[in-house]
């Protein structure tokens, strides 16, 4: 990465990087997080229609409960790896709910096999944390690019960072960045037969 996106994209293996977004210059913390082989191999060998997902808002202390739920209703039997995938989530809500000073989250888990958000956009909100479980992450052109890639959309062709798997990325969005929050968008992955696992918190109130 360029200084300039060094000063507005950080990232580390340490947790602790999340709590730079507070930083006036940081629009993006990346938490890299060591992946669980056997989790993603678990991930990956699911049928799509075993692929939990649905929304919430609440505590994040509520977290685990709701997750078993939507786990239920797919029929997703109870093991190690699911209670791994739920404790992880819910280890993500705890984290970001401490950076929001809040104690509820606003949830989001989905199963993508179609080309969502695949525009080049800026979150009108105050903190996003995206992750991806399976398939692959949030894509961001270098910040020299955005403007390009705003324009361009489905045309563009430069260069394009992406979220490791399993990674966190804590975004500042518009209402707390303006027009320094990073442009990002979601993979296309309409007919390459991939389906992503994506999981999104909010501040809850933000106005999306």
């Amino acid at each position: 990465m360029s200084g300039t996106e060094n000063k507005r994209v950080v990232e580390s293996h340490d947790d602790i990087v999340l709590h730079r977004i507070a930083e006036p210059d940081v629009a993006l913390a990346i938490w890299q997080r060591p992946q669980s082989a056997e989790l993603a191999a678990w991930l990956d060998s699911l049928p799509t229609e075993r692929l939990p997902e649905g929304h919430f808002i609440g505590p994040a202390a509520c977290v685990p409960a709701r997750l078993a739920a939507l786990c239920d209703l797919v029929e997703l039997a109870d093991g190690p790896e699911r209670r791994a995938l739920i404790d992880d989530i819910a280890a993500l809500a705890r984290c970001f709910a401490a950076r929001t000073g809040s104690r509820d989250v606003d949830l989001r888990l989905e199963a993508i096999a179609h080309d969502a958000c695949w525009r080049f956009h800026r979150d009108h909100v105050g903190y996003r944390l995206n992750a991806t479980y399976r398939g692959p992450g949030t894509q961001w052109p270098p910040l020299e690019q955005a403007a390009r890639a705003l324009k361009a959309q489905r045309r563009y062709r430069g260069p394009l960072n992406e979220l490791p798997r399993f990674a966190a990325g804590l975004f500042k969005g518009v209402v707390r960045a303006g027009t320094e929050a990073i442009v990002h968008r979601s993979p296309p992955v309409a007919g390459s037969g991939q389906t992503r696992l994506f999981l999104c918190l909010n501040e809850v109130h933000d106005d999306e």
